[in-house]
């Protein structure tokens, strides 16, 4: 009896610690990158070039490792053109 007791104990807990993870905001295709600023705050400007192309990266913070926890968010002119998740720091260079 006491066995099964303290596996119902441990099965709460494992699912009151699944409650604790992190929900990534929303995004669109075509919002424009101040309301993206202003959503993400922890978002860090990786890359910005003279035709227009801003490149932002955020890290997916998580008590449980993510196999992809890079985010790559792609501007154009001031619009979000695309967004790529990465298992490395600088992938934004590459991915074209």
């Amino acid at each position: 009896m006491k066995k099964l007791v303290l596996i119902a104990l441990m099965t709460v807990m494992a699912m009151g610690c699944k409650s604790r993870s992190y929900v990534e905001s929303s995004m669109a295709i075509g919002m424009p990158e101040n309301d993206f600023k202003k959503a993400n705050r922890s978002a860090e400007l990786m890359l910005a070039n003279d035709d227009g192309t801003n490149v932002y990266r955020i890290i997916s913070n998580s008590f449980i490792p993510k196999p992809e926890p890079f985010t790559f968010f792609y501007f154009y002119q001031g619009k979000l053109t695309r967004f790529v998740k990465s298992d490395r720091l600088d992938d934004y260079k590459f991915i074209r």
